[in-house]
């Protein structure tokens, strides 16, 4: 029992840990990031060993993987409690209701290390293979698999934990988020197989470790340069001046907006027009901030009936619900509804709109619906939301009569790497992505959220705009790091902000235009596929010797 208690501590204890290396609110402490400078993202480098020692201890894979689902559920519960915030403040439900919904979350993606740490442990007593040669490319391919798994939620991936070591993080434009994961895992594989050497009285593998300090070198080196290299052709590099406008209004006001359209406008429209005489090129509102619904083919706005007055020169990118009637039908009538953007010129002529591409599950449509009936009510009164179709650039002139093409990725989308890179592909300049991240509450959702969005800025070389309708606006350079100024989480919830009366605000830089490709912007997901061929291989390996029933050429 002992033995068990010991195993069951150190599983939950990595969980715990790696969760140390994210982006962090601790409430008790405040209700703002406590690391911004990522100073603990090194705990990422080691904070597996505890479970990689309780597995090679564990009875057989299944024991194993039952370790690695205690130490992914540690993990995702550290990182996305606040989801359940959502579920019992703007849904309705019970706290018990909301409670099992976060867990079933939760337990979705554990059972992601679950089925890498008891495919780990398969291979290793069945091909005698130390750790080091097969867990990195393993735990690459179930990240992968929980990015597109039940339409995927690959929030706090393991490559998050490095986005604010900038000299590391752009490993990410060769080979994406996923490239950083495997990095993280192949030390913590190597340091393990070392120790477990160790501890049996076998020589240090020093060959292995003297290659994968060289490997951490590399591709701090690499990062190193390619930031020099980035920098100087950012400051030499063509400009578009973007202004952002976060509205920072409760959301329970939100969720109401039609009823408060007025107020709503008078915090949005005089920053727009502030930001317009500051010489914006480009002025982006958040995700769904116009407090009304819009035609899908809408024109042009209406300056006066619209509420937003024609622009000296500014275009503008507008965050609205649109409806469309599709007939009659038994309820009396059915609609489309999309979350979109609209690029408006200076006179509020429609240049171009983008819907949402990937909604949020449970939040903008029910999955297997008629099987959840009681998630209905976790979903907005508009829902289900129908998702866009093609990523094609919106385009407007810039300074000097050029071309700047935008991609916007509106919330969701940002979590998926293949959304930006598609943007990018079909030629945008500059990304926006409009967000609402209010249903996080003050909590770490809004501060992991942006740096998944910094991660894609290094991954698509682009720079990104982000205008949040109460979260973390920021201007992100194509490094990956932020223009000064951020603009914090907004008044949530009167009851607990750190000012309740906190204006709207806003942010206006300068955002470079850069048009070369990344590697990873050219190449993808391949890396990552990669492993996930040489994964399977490696398991098929595994489970023939395991049903021949030979013996490894030597264990553990």
């Amino acid at each position: 029992m002992r033995r068990l208690a010991t195993l069951l501590l150190a599983a939950a204890g990595t969980g715990a840990a790696m969760a140390l290396a994210l982006p962090l609110v601790l409430p008790w402490w405040s209700l703002r990031e406590v690391d911004p400078a990522g100073r603990l993202e090194p705990i990422a480098f080691v904070a597996l060993l505890p479970l990689l020692w309780a597995a090679g201890r564990a009875r057989g894979a299944r024991g194993a993987a039952g370790l690695g689902f205690l130490a992914g559920f540690a993990y995702f519960l550290a990182a996305i409690h606040w989801v359940a915030h959502a579920m019992t403040a703007f849904g309705g439900l019970s706290a018990w209701v909301a409670g099992l919904g976060l867990s079933l979350l939760v337990g979705f993606m554990a059972f992601h290390w679950a089925l890498a740490i008891g495919a780990a442990t398969l291979v290793r007593r069945a091909l005698g293979w130390p750790l080091r040669y097969h867990l990195p490319a393993i735990w690459t391919a179930t990240e992968l698999l929980r990015e597109r798994l039940f339409t995927g939620f690959p929030w706090a991936d393991l490559g998050y934990t490095q986005v604010r070591t900038p000299w590391i993080a752009q490993l990410a434009a060769l080979l994406g988020v996923h490239g950083l994961a495997f990095l993280v895992v192949q030390v913590n594989a190597v340091l393990a197989d070392a120790l477990d050497d160790r501890r049996a009285g076998r020589p240090a593998p020093r060959g292995a470790l003297a290659v994968t300090a060289a490997l951490v070198a590399l591709v701090a080196a690499g990062g190193a340069a390619r930031l020099a290299r980035l920098r100087a052709e950012i400051a030499a590099a063509p400009e578009v001046t973007v202004g952002l406008v976060q509205a920072n209004v409760d959301q329970e006001v939100k969720n109401a907006a039609r009823a408060h359209a007025g107020f709503i406008l008078d915090r949005l429209v005089p920053l727009t027009v502030a930001a317009d005489r500051a010489g914006a090129d480009l002025i982006a509102w958040p995700e769904a901030a116009y407090p009304l619904a819009l035609p899908p083919d809408l024109r042009r706005l209406d300056p006066i009936r619209g509420g937003i007055p024609r622009l000296a020169r500014a275009h503008l990118l507008l965050g609205a619900v649109t409806m469309e009637s599709t007939g009659a039908g038994g309820d009396g009538g059915r609609w489309r509804v999309e979350n979109s953007a609209f690029l408006l010129s200076p006179d509020l002529a429609v240049l171009g709109r983008q819907s949402k591409h990937h909604l949020v599950p449970f939040g903008e449509y029910v999955p297997l619906a008629s099987w959840l009936p009681f998630l209905r009510q976790v979903v907005p009164a508009m829902a289900p939301l129908t998702p866009g179709r093609a990523l094609e650039p919106l385009g407007f002139a810039g300074p000097g009569g050029g071309p700047v093409r935008v991609g916007a990725m509106i919330c969701f989308d940002a979590i998926f790497p293949g959304i930006a890179r598609a943007f990018t592909r079909a030629g945008a300049d500059l990304l926006v992505n409009p967000t609402n991240d209010a249903w996080y509450g003050y909590s770490s959702g809004p501060y992991q959220f942006l740096a998944i969005v910094q991660l894609r800025a290094i991954e698509t070389g682009r720079a990104i705009a982000r205008p949040a309708y109460a979260g973390v606006s920021a201007l992100i350079l194509p490094t990956g790091e932020l223009e000064p100024g951020r603009l914090e989480v907004g008044p949530v919830d009167p009851a607990l902000a750190p000012e309740p009366e906190e204006p709207a605000r806003l942010l206006v830089g300068r955002l470079p235009i850069l048009r070369g490709r990344t590697p990873f912007v050219t190449i993808g997901d391949s890396f990552a596929w990669g492993c996930a061929a040489l994964a399977a291989v490696v398991l098929a390996l595994a489970a023939g010797r395991r049903r021949r029933g030979a013996a490894p050429p030597h264990g553990p």
